[in-house]
């Protein structure tokens, strides 16, 4: 009989009878409501997030009061892989998806050991208990995510790195795809860019980064943002790319601009005693004297 689930958690299965709590007055649902109780401690503990390439150890443990055990059953999402019946011969069968490696030697009715995890295996398990002789079942279901991290870490590209006080910056960090994708940030000056000058892509391969040809996706941010005299500290402004995934990688990568003043222009007009260049003097000074003594005289004789 297939089991009947009652919650996101927990299932209970009679081969006659489905009970929930809203039925445990039922007098004809009474003595299941007492059964269940004692069989209610189960407990599902898996690895939350795992490398690929790890070994996942999924536990679940139980607790069975009176009752006889008649199997343990592990799902993912609704295909299952693993049962234990101790009453057969022999007791472990499974039904491995693929990629999926079950150390048959490790594994028993309180442990399931997978080998070299992919992201394949990421999703949802359950492990369902059924007893006997009433076979009431009791299951609990945690999530597992497998991270493949990147090769490598966030790279900054930028074509210029001196910037006047009112030009745009224009910069991009590329990541190499991993499951799940990576979380990209930039920071200026250790403070978070505002969202409105950032930019997320999706590039697929191939790409050619620092001369370095490569075939994989990459994941991409772009900031691009006005320089302004607040963003710079002794002419420098540092920028910082991190690429963070589920708490568990954390890579950045930094790069500093420097402030360029505006370079002065030299004046076309030079000292007063400097003649501008290409014109020549209409006299030199003995010439001029000639040429102006009478004029000298005419002024000194009508002062007199």
């Amino acid at each position: 009989m297939a089991p009947s689930y009652l919650g996101p958690c927990l299932l209970l299965l009679s081969t006659t009878t489905v009970v929930s709590s809203r039925n445990c007055l039922n007098p004809d649902t009474a003595q299941a409501c007492s059964d269940i109780a004692s069989l209610s401690k189960i407990e599902v503990r898996i690895p939350r997030y795992i490398q690929a390439g790890d070994t996942a150890d999924l536990i679940c443990s139980y607790y069975l009061d009176s009752h006889n055990l008649y199997s343990v059953k592990w799902y993912k999402g609704h295909h299952e892989f693993y049962r234990y019946t101790p009453n057969e011969k022999p007791p472990v069968k499974v039904f491995p998806l693929t990629g999926m490696k079950i150390n048959m030697t490790a594994s028993d009715h309180v442990r399931v050991v997978l080998e070299s995890v992919s992201t394949k295996l990421t999703g949802t398990y359950l492990c369902e208990v059924t007893v006997a002789p009433t076979f009431f079942a009791l299951a609990e279901t945690a999530n597992m995510t497998v991270i493949d991290f990147p090769a490598e870490g966030p790279v900054i590209n930028v074509e210029q790195k001196q910037f006047q006080v009112g030009e745009t910056a224009h910069l991009s960090c590329s990541v190499h795809r991993s499951s799940p994708p990576s979380l990209l940030s930039w920071y200026i000056n250790d403070e978070p860019a505002n969202e409105i000058y950032v930019s997320r892509i999706f590039e697929p391969g191939p790409h050619s980064i620092h001369g370095k040809n490569l075939a994989e996706d990459l994941q991409s941010i772009e900031l691009s943002f006005p320089v302004t005299t607040s963003h710079f500290d002794n002419n420098k402004v540092r920028l910082e790319c991190v690429a963070t995934i589920a708490g568990l990688y954390w890579k950045t990568a930094d790069v500093t601009l420097i402030q360029e003043h505006p370079k002065l222009l030299p004046s076309k007009d030079g000292p007063p005693d400097t003649p501008v260049s290409g014109v020549q003097p209409i006299c030199t000074s003995q010439s001029c004297l000639r040429l102006n003594l009478p004029m000298i005289l005419i002024i000194y004789n009508f002062v007199l």
